[in-house]
């Protein structure tokens, strides 16, 4: 009996000793790890996965069964929804781009952002200081590839990372040197878009009507109107190093195919309703090519060429979404391309679920946000401020991203949006049908040789 009861004990304390070593045994809980919290950056824990199935699987079938999250996404998706729900800008997350089941480090930097420093100012200290927690990383488990049964601190840590992805250890030393080799060159940094997205969610409140009945009509799943959140977290204003405008973020190449030519003064891609139609012609574009929508949705990113040459590949074969990234390189398919339809699913769940996963999502000050949008075209060059009352001239500056105040004058055919009616002597409304039939650089043609009323 005391030997029993002497074993008993034992062992018990030698669970609760391992038990919050990283080397061994399972960690009792999450626990944030000490550090000062005035300094510039802090590790933090993040939620337990569970928390964000009953959203995954969509519990409430807000989602249609087209993007539901399968297995083989999941893991993906659920990153991505960490990174989209739980981890605003200020904080970084330090992972492997090949398993973003993975996660090494999450870096807070909310008492950098405290101290009021210019945004430029911030960026900069905020990715110097990434690099440096991303070098020190680099430096272990490079010591773990040139002696892979090391048991210093920080090795420990990585074991026990290692372990909570569930991710087993190779038994041979070379392979554990491959193994961590491998690891080191894999690492990547993801700033959280939180706070990118909720911003988005709001900025998108008064087209929300359009476009939902202008997808609808157009026999396109809602689901697709998660795209500019990825593109651009519905910034209207949102310009790329690449030169993609707008919401949807159109390259000018694939934007002269369905939006007029822009000039010094214009771009047609700022604007929300003008781009989103374009974006109507070319999602359907793409299904009518790829016949399914994981492939239409990731053509979005990457365009047809590559997936129809794979797919040509893989003739005779299930050719899915799945395949296509089995089969394709880095070279010709990166981690951009590989992650976009898994970005994209997570974007439609969060916003599947935007009530219960944000606060204070009416914080816009308009009164016709319920109101539906119009599309007009001016029948002769004309001085907006000439013509329009400043009740008018408030909805034109705020829902036409692509003209400005100090503008003099607009040409013939020019395009704006509004909530409400515009002179019908000046400007010409677009009807729906022609909305739904004709794409935006043809509807010049809509006005003719129509002209302004001097009356």
């Amino acid at each position: 009996m005391k030997y029993a009861l002497f074993v008993f004990f034992s062992l018990l304390t030698i669970f609760f000793i391992t038990s919050s070593d990283p080397f061994f045994g399972t960690e009792l809980s999450f626990k944030p790890i000490p550090k000062d919290k005035s300094a510039d950056v802090r590790e933090l824990p993040w939620l337990s996965t569970e928390a964000m199935r009953p959203y995954l699987i969509d519990k409430d079938n807000r989602v249609d069964d087209l993007f539901k999250v399968t297995p083989y996404y999941y893991p993906t998706v659920q990153f991505w929804f960490l990174i989209y729900t739980q981890f605003e800008s200020s904080s970084v997350v330090i992972h492997d781009k090949n398993n973003l089941s993975l996660i090494y480090k999450v870096l807070d930097f909310s008492s950098l952002k405290s101290k009021k420093l210019s945004s430029n100012t911030l960026y900069v200290l905020q990715r110097k200081l990434s690099d440096e927690k991303l070098t020190e990383l680099r430096r272990d488990l490079d010591q773990l590839a040139r002696d892979p049964f090391l048991t210093t601190n920080s090795a420990q840590k990585i074991f026990r990372t290692l372990q909570n992805a569930n991710i087993t250890l190779p038994e041979s030393k070379n392979e554990r040197r491959r193994f961590f080799s491998n690891l080191r060159d894999n690492l990547r940094t993801q700033t959280g878009q939180k706070n990118f997205i909720r911003d988005g969610i709001i900025r998108s409140i008064p087209y929300q009507k359009f476009l939902t009945n202008y997808f609808s009509k157009r026999k396109l799943p809602k689901e697709l109107l998660a795209i500019p959140f990825l593109e651009s977290s519905f910034n209207p204003k949102a310009q790329s190093k690449v030169n993609a405008l707008g919401i949807w973020q159109f390259m000018p190449l694939i934007s002269s195919y369905y939006v007029p030519k822009r000039s010094n003064h214009f771009d047609y891609r700022f604007n929300v309703g003008v781009a989103s139609v374009a974006a109507g012609f070319l999602m359907s574009e793409n299904y009518s090519i790829m016949k399914s929508w994981d492939m239409a949705v990731t053509a979005y990113n990457s365009g047809t060429k590559h997936l129809v040459k794979t797919r040509r590949e893989l003739a005779g074969k299930k050719v899915d979404l799945e395949a296509v990234i089995k089969h394709s390189d880095s070279k010709h398919f990166g981690f951009a391309s590989k992650n976009f339809y898994s970005e994209f699913l997570a974007l439609v769940h969060t916003l599947a679920y935007r009530e219960e996963l944000f606060t204070h999502l009416h914080d816009l000050d308009r009164t016709d946000v319920e109101k539906d949008l119009r599309f007009f075209m001016s029948k002769c060059s004309l001085k907006l401020q000439s013509v329009l009352s400043a009740k008018q001239m408030d909805d034109i500056y705020f829902h036409n991203h692509h003209t400005s105040e100090d503008k003099s004058s607009v040409p013939k055919g020019f395009i704006l949006i509004a909530k409400s009616a515009l002179p019908t002597s000046k400007f010409y409304e677009v009807p729906e049908k022609q909305l739904l039939k004709k794409k935006p650089k043809e509807w010049i043609k809509l006005i003719g040789r129509q002209s302004c009323s001097t009356r």
